[in-house]
């Protein structure tokens, strides 16, 4: 996997809550291929992207439930 090139896109304010578990399914799968070609470096971009996704997710949910 030498020609990796990271994709970080920040969600946008735009984003869907579908969209967003699309991203992280993506990112998912993308990780599973880092792993299985050993490629660390894939691995902790793809963490950390995972990990904005993740956390932007939350965001949107907590901040749903502060519209009830």
């Amino acid at each position: 996997m030498s020609d990796y090139h990271p994709k970080a896109l920040p969600a946008s304010r735009g984003a869907t809550l579908n969209s967003l578990k699309d991203e992280l399914y993506s990112l998912n799968m993308r990780l599973l291929l880092a792993m299985q070609y050993h490629n660390e470096d894939a691995q902790e971009d793809i963490k950390t992207q995972m990990a904005a996704v993740q956390a932007e997710i939350s965001r949107m949910c907590l901040g749903s439930g502060l519209r009830r």
